[in-house]
Formats: structure tokens, C-alpha cells, sequence
């Protein structure tokens, strides 16, 4: 086993492995697509083990299968002729071969090779070095599988990276079903939203004749409205801190990098982690560690105007967005600030004390912007804070593409 391998190995843990779950748990918030949502756990991976290549393929009500993503190194397969292959040249496939099994699949080159003389498959494209099939089961619903490959080495995936692969397969086939009722929630709702519109317009041409019944429909309208208000607020913000949600903050960063297409705008984003916040948990409980998170999301609060905006990514993660012209000195005063009250003590229930420290990255535009772009040069520069020491702030200098 090469250098490269072994560093991958010992930089895997636990606490990354169970952050890459929450995070594909809160793509559900982001997504408003079945491509975005494998977008964004195909992102998640990519942080746990190499992933550059990775395609998913799901079962059709009829049978046959759909390849809602795909993305691949070597083989430039535009997911359209996926769709286009007939049943007959999908049923030969790799891909087909691995899901009659409906278990893990882990062949090298020699294997697959030995599998095709055989006979019993076709390979489309590029014959991998290792390639990696996860079942996608829920509730005893097969829904299909992920695919990881790699062109590179033999063994590029451990038994320990397949391990983690097939425990993660779980979380994703869970939120892959919820994002599906999800989705069918969104289009009854459509419909409700209509049979709404259509009820309120029979009010009002039979007002004389339902006259005592109106107040029970007034009644049922102001319900749903409040209910309404009720399901966007939940969709927006965080439940246990209350703070804004990731969902939240690519809203209001879509719309200024909307604004800086049309004129100067100054946005300024400060990531924050906390340092020291997985022994928290360990050994005082997640209980506690909630109400560390929730004293840390005031504390932040309390540092910043009423109009900024503060949301939190999920896990231990906050972002600030500050959306007028500051100068570098005074930002770095307030990440000074925010550091400061951070490192205070925090008392817990049980009357015990906790610290821990904060790492902030700060990124702001030139110009035209995305959030995408924005974001991900934060989360840069909260690498390069991390990797120089804790409690500190480090600031991405380069332009943002």
C-alpha cells in the first residue's frame, strides 16, 4: 500500500465520517432537484475518499433504470445518451451485472476483465482500475446504487474506505427517499395551492348563499396560511439555534451576486468552525453540546448589527455576511471580537464549565460574484486558519472566480 493511501487512512476518522452524514442529511434543505442533491453528496464524498468518479442509477416505476448523475474523468458520457441506451445494451452493462446482486461489489481491472471473457457483461467506456458498486436500499425499497471508480490504482479504495462507503450508502438511501416525498409534498402542495385558489373563487360567487358556513371557511384559510407561515420559518432557520439555515443563505447570496451584475456591491464573508468542539460532545453529551451551540449562536448575535446576516451551516459551522464596504483593519476587529467571546467559558446544566476557540475564514468579492464561488473561498481561507493554528482569522486573497 502506497504513501498516499496509508495518509488518506489515518486522516479518516470517526467525527469526519459522521459530519459527511449530517451534511448529506442537510442537502434536503438545499436542494430543489434530484441533480443538485446527488451534486451535493457527490461534494460530501469527495471530502471522505477519492470520488471524481461517480454516477448514480435508480430503478423506473416500470423497471428499467434512470441515471440521474453522472461524472467522469475519463469517459465524457453525456447523461442523456445514458437514457438514450436501449434495455437490451443497459442489461449487458457493468452497472446492470452489479445491481442483480444487490450487494456491495468491489472488482479490480483482472476481475472485470476475466468477467467480460466470460461473457457475462459489456463494458461501457473505460475499463476502471477499481470500481465500487453500493446498493441503495430503504425500507426494503431497492431504489439502485452509487458507482465510485478510479482509473488509477488497483487499490485506491481500502477495505476500511468500503466500509465507511457502505455505511454512508445508508444515510444517502434514506435521504435520497425523504428528498423523493420531499419532492411529492412540494407538487401536492401545488395542488392544495390550487384547489385553494378555486375554493376561495366558489366563496365568493355563493357568499349569499354559504353565509353560515363562511366563518368556518375563513377559519380553515387562516389555518393553512398560518401553516404556511409555519412550514417557510422551518424551512429557513435552524431548530436548534434558530439562526438562518443553509437553504437561507444561499437565498440571500443568489440575490446579492444578483445585484453585483447590475452594480457595485461589497459582500464580505466571515466561515466560522469552533476549535474544540468534538470533546464537548465526547465526554459532556450532545445534550451539552447543544447548549454550547446555542450560547455560541447568541454570542455571535450579540456581536453583530441587526441587519447582518448569521446562519448556521450545520454541526459547529456559522457563517456571517456582511453586505456593506468595511475596511480590512475593522474586519479584522470583529473577527477579533467574535473570537474573544467565543473563548469564554460556557457554563453547561450540571453546573460544569466548557472552552472552546474559533477559527474564522474570511472572504470578499471583486466584483461579479457566485455564491458558490464565495463561499467556497471562505471555506479556504477556514482551512488555512486551520492548518496555521486555532483561534485565529486568515483571509482568502485571491480573486474570487
Amino acid at each position: 500500500m502506497n504513501e498516499v493511501v496509508l495518509e488518506k487512512m489515518e486522516a479518516l476518522d470517526s467525527g469526519e465520517v459522521i459530519d459527511s452524514m449530517t451534511d448529506i442529511v442537510a442537502c434536503l434543505n438545499t436542494s430543489d432537484s434530484i441533480q443538485r442533491f446527488l451534486l451535493d453528496i457527490h461534494c460530501i464524498l469527495q471530502k471522505v475518499t477519492y470520488a471524481d468518479n461517480f454516477y448514480v442509477v435508480l430503478f423506473r416505476e416500470d423497471g428499467s433504470l434512470t441515471f440521474p448523475y453522472f461524472h467522469d474523468v475519463k469517459d465524457d458520457i453525456n447523461p442523456e445518451d445514458l437514457e438514450a441506451l436501449s434495455l437490451d445494451e443497459i442489461a449487458h452493462s457493468l452497472t446492470a451485472y452489479a445491481l442483480q446482486s444487490q450487494s456491495v461489489c468491489n472488482y479490480n481491472c483482472e476481475q472485470l476483465h476475466q468477467l467480460v471473457a466470460q461473457g457475462r457483461l459489456n463494458i461501457i467506456g473505460t475499463v476502471p482500475k477499481q470500481w465500487l458498486c453500493f446498493p441503495l436500499v430503504n425500507r426494503n425499497n431497492f431504489m439502485g446504487a452509487f458507482i465510485i471508480q478510479s482509473y488509477r490504482r488497483e487499490d485506491e479504495y481500502s477495505g476500511v474506505i468500503v466500509d465507511v462507503l457502505y455505511t454512508i450508502s445508508h444515510v444517502i438511501s434514506s435521504a435520497l427517499d425523504a428528498f423523493n416525498n420531499q419532492q411529492a409534498l412540494v407538487e401536492a402542495n401545488k395542488v392544495l395551492q390550487n384547489y385553494q385558489s378555486e375554493l376561495e373563487s366558489k366563496v365568493a360567487e355563493r357568499t349569499q348563499e354559504l353565509e353560515s358556513s363562511l366563518s368556518e371557511l375563513q377559519k380553515e384559510i387562516r389555518t393553512r396560511e398560518a401553516l404556511q407561515q409555519r412550514l417557510e420559518h422551518e424551512a429557513l432557520h435552524d431548530t436548534l439555534t434558530g439562526l438562518t439555515n443553509r437553504k437561507f443563505l444561499f437565498r440571500e447570496l443568489n440575490n446579492l451576486a444578483e445585484r453585483s451584475k447590475r452594480g457595485p456591491v461589497s459582500v464580505h464573508i466571515l466561515y466560522l468552525d469552533l476549535d474544540d468542539f468534538k470533546p464537548i460532545n465526547d465526554n459532556y453529551g450532545h445534550h451539552n453540546g447543544d447548549i454550547v451551540l446555542q450560547e455560541v449562536a447568541r454570542r455571535i448575535q450579540s456581536e453583530l448589527r441587526s441587519y447582518d446576516v448569521l446562519c448556521r451551516l450545520g454541526g459547529d459551522e456559522f457563517v456571517v455576511v456582511l453586505s456593506d464596504p468595511i475596511d480590512r483593519p475593522v474586519l479584522m476587529q470583529i473577527c477579533t471580537r467574535l473570537i474573544a467571546c467565543l473563548c469564554a467559558p460556557i457554563s453547561l446544566e450540571e453546573g460544569q464549565t466548557v472552552q472552546c476557540g474559533c477559527s474564522i475564514g474570511v472572504a470578499n468579492n471583486h466584483g461579479v460574484f457566485t455564491a458558490e464561488a464565495l463561499l467556497k473561498c471562505a471555506d479556504s481561507a477556514l482551512y488555512s486558519s486551520k492548518e496555521l493554528g486555532k483561534n485565529q482569522a486568515y483571509f482568502y486573497d485571491e480573486p474570487v472566480l
